[in-house]
């Protein structure tokens, strides 16, 4: 491999999960840059058999790679890769690009050899893609309500954290802080304003701008996983059963009939699982049914590992 692979933020939550599937990409320990917050540089991560040292992200000469993998939002860092002709690859942009989504029942995108930077879905987005769309193909999504269930790790590990000080200063009847959570998270929830481009983006994805949205997120003290109540109206009818085949098709998705959790189910998986499937008879043009997923693996990291192959394949 003669291709130089950064990845920022290395010692944390996205990171971690992108290192576990990075290796099926054929990037060697050698071609991989491991960058990170000067306060960490020197420490060592395994990856693919090999330990790799990290290296200060804001000194660090990005010209010497094809490309930055950017897991954080880091406006200096974007700016210096930028600035130093390394292709930028993040889910942190914040800018109106179009989406980069990559799974088996997506087709592939058209990018312009000239990009500077790919935008990639968050995580809840990456999460409910291939299934929104595969519903979309069967019966036309007219109407999506769905309620984002976020653990503490969408926070990073200052999240997790948090919580689990929380959680112990609370069981010892002692006052807590909250830092990274607007109020205490600990036997608490919070609800968080969902991020407006998430709406525009499933529009994009589905190709239906008439779609009707509905979307909320709340924090739940959970350390990891992610989860989602989705509600669907569709403009045609179909069977329960149309709907079971059509998602049992899709790669790295699992239907139960009940009894599923973050811990039980999605618990470091790259994959995800749908249960409680529902559909009533009077309402045959409705579908409603409860997601669960490790939202760093099944979201962010097989997304980036893919648009990493897609790229090594037709651009680099």
């Amino acid at each position: 491999m003669s291709h130089r692979i950064a990845l920022s933020h290395a010692s944390d939550i996205v990171a971690e999960a992108i290192l576990e599937k990075l290796p099926e990409s054929g990037i060697s320990p050698d071609s991989l840059v491991l960058l990170d917050h000067a306060s960490n540089v020197g420490k060592r991560i395994a990856y693919a058999g090999k330990h790799r040292g990290l290296v200060d992200q804001l000194q660090y000469d990005l010209s010497d790679c094809s490309l930055l993998l950017m897991t954080q939002a880091d406006a200096e860092l974007e700016a210096a890769a930028l600035q130093q002709g390394c292709l930028l690859v993040s889910h942190a942009i914040a800018d109106e690009h179009p989406l980069v989504y990559i799974a088996a029942n997506i087709e592939e995108p058209t990018l312009a050899y000239s990009a500077s930077h790919l935008r990639l879905p968050c995580a809840e987005l990456a999460c409910l893609l291939p299934t929104l769309i595969e519903l979309d193909r069967l019966a036309s999504i007219t109407a999506l309500h769905i309620t984002l269930l976020r653990s503490a790790e969408f926070h990073g590990k200052a999240g997790v954290d948090e919580l689990a000080s929380q959680t112990v200063n609370l069981l010892n009847a002692r006052a807590v802080e909250a830092r990274v959570f607007p109020q205490q998270i600990a036997f608490n929830l919070l609800p968080q304003a969902t991020d407006v481009s998430v709406a525009a983006d499933i529009h994009q994805y589905l190709g239906n701008s008439s779609c009707s949205l509905a979307l909320q997120s709340v924090n739940v003290p959970v350390f990891h996983g992610f989860a989602a109540a989705v509600q669907i109206e569709f403009a045609e009818e179909a069977g329960l059963e149309s709907f079971q085949r059509c998602l049992t098709g899709l790669d790295n998705v699992t239907l139960k009939n009940s009894g599923s959790s973050p811990i039980s189910d999605c618990n470091q998986s790259f994959s995800c699982v749908l249960s409680e499937l529902e559909q009533t008879s009077d309402r045959p043009s409705n579908l409603q049914f409860w997601m669960i997923a490790d939202p760093m693996r099944y979201g962010l990291a097989n997304n980036y590992v893919n648009v990493l192959d897609f790229l090594l394949k037709s651009f680099l």
